[in-house]
């Protein structure tokens, strides 16, 4: 495998070329917050892709959006300029149609993270692309905490004495930063959850301590699921961070306590 490109000056591929893409374990960062061990999780990763381009039999450029899901449960997840990089290598390359382009796609994402990797192509007048929805819930972002800490302390989360059958908040106040370039990656967060509720302004407070953080989008999402299980632990727990797009890429990351699927979820939120 290739070095990682990500921090590194890089040209645009001129041809197909599937070895640009780049692993990257999952193991490396849950063994470090020790998640197998102590919580049991379940989730994908959906990319939305705004740059693919090809050519049809008659040599004619065609555009639309990709659409990948990878299972939370997959070996490996794509590094995101690696995959810029290969989709890039696809525009002079021919396809008959958008089932040959998904398939070869699913295959070489598949390759590289040892899972099934659904990819959907859609054409730019889909309707589900022109449907922009607000997150469900309600906002945290008016709560009038005072907030201090820039750096992960899950000891922010504390509990009120009452109880919820079921509470959906969200927040656009989330930004963490690439830990190989230190760029800000900026994200809308949503939450589900019943059982002990969770006091509002604490987790405002925790959400911001993520602003000087170092991490990669699955390993943030991963990390807040495990320190809301474990020092909230909630009956039923749902927690989604929503990427901006950078590189002409968006990442959804979703982690649940129970089995979920896509359709549960919006295609694009308002920031996306």
């Amino acid at each position: 495998m290739p070095n990682n490109p990500l921090g590194q000056d890089t040209k645009t591929p001129a041809k197909y070329n599937p070895g640009i893409l780049y692993p990257i374990p999952r193991w490396a960062v849950r063994s470090l917050l020790d998640i197998d061990k102590k919580v049991l999780m379940y989730g994908f990763d959906h990319w939305h892709a705004f740059e693919l381009s090809w050519l049809n039999d008659k040599g004619r450029p065609q555009v639309a959006m990709g659409e990948f899901f990878f299972d939370a449960k997959s070996e490996n997840i794509v590094e995101s300029k690696s995959l810029k990089l290969y989709l890039n290598s696809l525009n002079q390359m021919q396809f008959s149609g958008t089932k040959t382009l998904a398939d070869l796609v699913s295959k070489d994402l598949g390759e590289l993270t040892h899972s099934e990797v659904k990819v959907l192509i859609r054409n730019l007048d889909d309707t589900a692309l022109t449907t922009l929805q607000p997150p469900p819930g309600q906002s945290l972002d008016e709560v009038d905490e005072e907030i201090s800490v820039y750096l992960p302390d899950p000891d922010l989360l504390v509990l009120e004495d009452a109880l919820v059958e079921q509470e959906q908040l969200y927040s656009n106040l989330f930004k963490a930063n690439c830990p190989i370039t230190d760029q800000p990656d900026w994200a809308t967060f949503q939450i589900t959850y019943s059982g002990k509720k969770i006091a509002q302004d604490g987790l405002l407070a925790y959400l911001c301590s993520y602003r000087s953080h170092q991490g990669y989008h699955e390993e943030c999402v991963e990390r807040i699921f495990r320190d809301i299980m474990l020092h909230c632990q909630p009956d039923e727990l749902l927690v989604g961070l929503n990427f901006l797009r950078r590189g002409g890429l968006d990442i959804n990351c979703y982690r649940s306590s129970s089995p979920i699927n896509s359709e549960q979820f919006a295609c694009r939120l308002a920031r996306q």
